[in-house]
């Protein structure tokens, strides 16, 4: 699983990169799913905007979050991924358990 953090209008930290890897690092458990991704943070005045592209096998997921703080859209961007993939991966699961069981034996 490979992830490209790239910043707008500010200079990205090492911190900043440090803690959005261990963030995202939760969904290390759908890696058999995930073929890339792209995270991308961006500041506009008082306002942080976090987005995450993750490209699966036969779909995209996108999140995005508008937030005061930006290491708060890490966080909250990591968590509605997560849920998105939950529920990709359970979709998934339904598809081959349906065509398992109309398969003739």
């Amino acid at each position: 699983m490979n992830i490209a953090i790239s910043a707008r209008n500010f200079t990205l930290t090492d911190a900043m990169t440090e803690f959005a890897g261990r963030k995202l690092a939760k969904l290390k458990r759908f890696e058999h799913h995930i073929i890339d991704g792209n995270l991308v943070l961006e500041k506009d005045k008082s306002i942080s905007i976090v987005e995450l592209t993750l490209r699966v096998k036969h779909s995209t997921i996108n999140c995005k979050v508008n937030t005061q703080d930006i290491y708060q859209g890490i966080i909250d961007v990591a968590k509605k991924a997560e849920r998105q993939l939950q529920k990709y991966e359970e979709k998934f699961r339904e598809r081959k358990r349906i065509a398992a069981k109309t398969r003739r034996v």
